[in-house]
């Protein structure tokens, strides 16, 4: 794991993910950290290509990757494919892989974000001084007025001693200047519990994202979230090859129907009860019933 340092509680940057695809007259593929992204088009007679396929070059699979983000693109400088290579100094990828020529007439360098504890918005904070009292990220996230359904990842960027003597509420701020995938952070000076925490935050890739978050639908359903792509292990379903999972129904299972099934099920949309016909054929198949924290769910899954 590469160990980030950067303090939560100095100055920050101004860099702004979002803001880079504000300009849509050219193409900002290659600012965008979606795996699924092209990149590209970076000296003269060059091409376009996948992200996500150079992987399979450096022995690395293409599932559970949360981010894959350009650190440098130019004209081809020479021969050679991918290779894994440093990271940036302190940057939070969980490995990274370039090539002086890509096979397209691009010279790229490539940061990748893996789904793992370490990126997981449930999991505690990483690095914390000794002593310390470590808590889930996501209550940060939330501490801060976000909604956490809209991100697929977080991570830990510094942890250390509070800086001020009482709890601080966390802000969104724009993360410290940098090569990184991230689209905002959190911090905290101290969140309660001693810690002054800067969080990297990732946002969801489209409503479909099966690495998005879904939970508290109802009062009455159980706090906490999870990911949409956790309940797939629990139908006995396989995450490889995983395309999508829209959310189609999330409430009290009672408000769903009366005889709406406990435990989860897999199988066919189409001709499902539970399901809209209106939009059965658009999934390879469908998870229903009534999860652990008694939250009805309905998803659409395209994928094996």
């Amino acid at each position: 794991m590469r160990k980030v340092s950067w303090a939560p509680w100095v100055a920050l940057g101004c860099l702004s993910v979002s803001s880079a695809m504000a300009d849509d007259s050219v193409s900002r593929w290659n600012a965008s950290a979606e795996p699924v992204a092209p990149y590209g088009h970076c000296g003269n007679n060059s091409s376009l290509g996948s992200k996500l396929e150079t992987l399979p070059y450096v022995g690395e699979p293409v599932t559970d990757v949360l981010a894959i983000k350009v650190l440098r693109c130019d004209h081809f400088g020479g021969g050679g494919g991918f290779a894994k290579r440093p990271c940036p100094s302190d940057s939070a990828f969980d490995f990274c892989l370039g090539a002086g020529n890509d096979g397209r007439g691009n010279s790229v360098d490539l940061g990748v974000l893996k789904v793992s504890p370490r990126s997981d918005p449930n999991a505690l904070y990483e690095g914390c001084p000794n002593g310390a009292s470590p808590q889930p990220k996501i209550g940060v996230l939330i501490a801060a007025g976000r909604d956490p359904r809209t991100i697929s990842g977080m991570v830990t960027l510094a942890c250390a001693a509070a800086t001020t003597a009482r709890a601080m509420v966390p802000t969104a701020v724009d993360c410290p200047a940098g090569r990184h995938p991230f689209n905002y952070c959190v911090q905290t000076s101290n969140d309660g519990h001693g810690n002054a925490v800067l969080l990297g935050v990732l946002h969801v890739r489209g409503a479909g994202d099966p690495q998005g978050l879904y939970g508290e639908c109802d009062q009455q359903i159980a706090p906490g979230f999870s990911t949409k792509a956790s309940v797939l292990a629990l139908v006995g379903k396989s995450t490889q090859n995983l395309r999508g999972i829209d959310l189609l129904g999330c409430a009290v299972p009672w408000g769903i129907g009366g005889d709406f099934p406990a435990g989860l099920h897999a199988g066919a949309c189409i001709g499902n009860k539970w399901v809209s016909q209106a939009v059965a054929g658009r999934y390879d198949y469908c998870v229903w019933g009534t999860d652990a924290r008694n939250a009805g769910i309905v998803f659409g899954v395209n994928g094996p």
